[in-house]
């Protein structure tokens, strides 16, 4: 559905898509829905990304010209960044890198022993403890993602700060115009000029003559050639795939020119029509022409190997009339599972292909896809499938980011987080479900050692383990032996240590990372090794939950679970319970394990409502008296190895069932 102008009201009806699409302020590449991507292929358009705060300043500094133009800046990745920078320079500008129309900017001036911060139009002083409290509340030390930038003292003799706004654009032939030049002023309590801001605006020879009487014209010619000299640089920096650009330009008290910033779209309050014009020419230029663009910012990479379709030589893969499923995986992590999953996926009839993160040509929207056929792996260049069996389970890792977002519009396996999940935040939240309270194990979070040493008091041996981390690593066991004597146990490392000597211990270690205690559930086989209960479960055609397996994890380590690689070793269940509790114990045992599994699984995917889960590693304690005890939920990494069939029969029918409710 399209909306047109006609009789002076807007007309919405059906419509062909157009020859030209004038896409004002585009996004850059990575932040572009899959519809945009598409239709970027398929048609003509007018506009592309500029880049963030930081990829301008970069290509200008390797290019060199009009370096100088560039306000020098760091990148905030803690605040002793701001407090260095505050102690050589004592006044800086707060940036985000991926702001627009002067929003969450902030003005910080270091008096003495006192911090000035100043926004739009509030000011407040702080003191030191006060300025890193406000930091850290806020966004500007999260993720990067501001700069701190030099205070260039531009002001009117009025002590309104000022910019010179420069609004590029091609025109009907293609060649660069300047649309419109002119000051924005801002308030004298403020810090910016935006006229988005409330800042206003003026002639530009009106502003020069009242503000630089004496080189009004020599600013004046000085901002033309600039602007045009610099728009003309950047374009051929940008492959001259830039339409429309705004220049921000500052003078100084010293009457140096400085380049604030340039902006994709920028805003044209009071020349829309002169911007109309422009707009429509460079459209009408574009569409006679044919000339299809694109510039290096808009293109997308993962790895510098990444997989371009154009130069390769491989063939396209005939996808017929079937579903297409694709497994995300690691770079080079090909196993038994791939070549399971590509048994199950001919025997149900459908397309399967692995391929890794640089197999991936995002400008081209095609995969280099490996295909199981006389028992080997063969690249082909395949189209994006129809579902995504993820692997890889990166998701919200920022390097990962891009991918997921490329395959936003695809039913993907699994939408939960990759990093590894808050152990604390599936305590919490599994503890307000009444139905599982008998099978939580007793725990809170480690604030201060003291809290070590409580539950030591109240239960003599403990397990300490990092909030965040699989695998065992970094676990704990601790049991009080006698009067100021404690065991200490990390994996293969033994140490007796007095009271003292532990605490300090695991101070050292609270200040490396969060940590959790437990009570410590005596988890034992006949033969003294400690062990765990592994519930595999997963979704299978019908996207209800199934066990792929269910099998004991025993260690060889005083109190903690050894994986296989370090000398761990897997049992089978049934044989494993006659071993060690008895042939009257086997079914007994092994319903209650299924049934309790069952049962957290579906309220741990009820907690998360939001995301689709398909794929969870459960794993259980059985003490001495025979109750299970929750030890921990996985969801990412869970190992596959001797159960890679028994999962292949599961996750491929559930991608299937996935696959058609798309088409459906």
């Amino acid at each position: 559905m399209a909306e047109y102008f006609e009789n002076n009201k807007w007309v919405k009806e059906k419509r062909d898509f157009p020859t030209v699409i004038n896409n004002i302020a585009s996004t850059q590449r990575i932040r572009q829905s899959l519809t945009e991507r598409k239709l970027r292929r398929s048609h003509l358009v007018t506009s592309f990304a500029l880049g963030n705060k930081m990829y301008l300043p970069k290509i200008l500094l390797e290019n060199r010209k009009y370096a100088e133009l560039l306000v020098p800046f760091k990148i905030i990745t803690n605040h002793d960044v701001i407090i260095n920078y505050l102690k050589e320079n004592k006044i800086g500008v707060l940036k985000p890198i991926l702001g627009r129309q002067g929003q969450n900017i902030y003005f910080i001036e270091r008096i003495k022993d006192k911090y000035k911060v100043s926004d739009h139009t509030t000011i407040h002083m702080l003191s030191h403890l006060e300025l890193i409290d406000w930091l850290e509340s806020g966004t500007i030390l999260k993720n990067n993602s501001y700069i701190i930038q030099r205070y260039v003292d531009a002001r009117t003799r009025d002590s309104e700060p000022f910019d010179i706004r420069a609004h590029m654009q091609k025109d009907y032939e293609g060649k660069w115009v300047i649309t419109r030049i002119y000051p924005r002023i801002g308030h004298q309590r403020s810090i910016l000029s935006n006229i988005s801001r409330g800042g206003r605006t003026q002639p530009l020879e009106e502003f020069l003559a009242k503000e630089f009487p004496d080189k009004k014209q020599e600013y004046h010619d000085q901002l033309l050639t600039l602007s045009m000299g610099l728009t003309k640089h950047l374009d051929k920096l940008y492959n001259f795939a830039l339409s429309e650009i705004g220049l921000d330009i500052a003078i100084d008290r010293d009457g140096r020119f400085w380049l604030h910033e340039a902006n994709n779209g920028p805003q044209s309050t009071y020349h829309e029509k002169e911007r109309a014009v422009h707009t429509i020419g460079y459209a009408k230029y574009i569409a006679e022409k044919g000339i299809v663009l694109t510039n290096q910012y808009d293109q997308l990479k993962f790895a510098k190997n990444q997989f371009n379709s154009k130069t390769s030589k491989l063939t396209f893969h005939d996808q017929a009339d079937r579903i297409n499923i694709g497994m995300l995986i690691p770079e080079k992590e090909v196993n038994q599972l791939t070549v399971a999953c590509a048994y199950v996926a001919k025997h149900e009839e459908a397309n399967f292909f692995y391929f890794a993160p640089s197999d991936i040509d995002f400008n081209a929207m095609l995969i280099r896809g490996y295909f199981y056929e006389d028992n080997e792996w063969v690249a082909k260049i395949v189209e994006y499938p129809d579902v995504i069996y993820d692997r890889l389970r990166a998701r919200g890792i920022n390097q990962y980011n891009m991918i997921y977002e490329e395959f936003e519009d695809i039913y993907i396996t699994n939408e939960f987080r990759g990093n590894s999940i808050s152990k604390l935040e599936v305590y919490d939240k599994l503890a307000t479900v009444d139905e599982l309270q008998p099978y939580l194990i007793p725990y809170r979070k480690v604030v201060r050692v003291k809290d070590i040493s409580h539950f030591i008091d109240q239960y003599t041996s403990i397990i300490v383990k990092p909030e965040v981390g699989s695998y065992a690593k970094g676990v704990h066991f601790v049991e009080k032996k006698g009067f100021d004597q404690y065991f200490v146990v990390e994996g293969a490392n033994e140490k007796m240590m007095s009271q003292f000597e532990m605490l300090n211990y695991f101070r050292a270690l609270i200040k490396k990372g969060a940590l959790i205690v437990q009570k410590y559930i005596k988890t034992r086989t006949r033969d003294g090794n400690p062990f765990d209960i592994r519930a595999h479960m997963m979704k299978g055609r019908q996207q209800s939950w199934e066990f792929a397996k269910i099998y004991p994890n025993i260690g060889v380590h005083y109190s903690t679970i050894s994986r296989l690689p370090e000398g761990g070793y897997r049992g089978d269940l049934g044989g494993f319970i006659l071993y060690n509790y008895g042939e009257d114990q086997r079914k007994i045992l092994g319903d209650k394990i299924q049934e309790t599994a069952i049962l957290i699984t579906e309220k741990f995917e009820a907690l998360y409502s939001e995301y689709r889960i398909s794929d969870l590693g459960i794993d259980f304690a059985l003490d001495e008296k025979k109750n299970l005890y929750l030890i921990e939920i996985n969801v990412k990494g869970i190992e596959v190895f001797l159960h890679e069939f028994e999962v292949a029969q599961l996750a491929i029918p559930y991608c299937i069932s996935l696959a058609k409710q798309t088409k459906s």
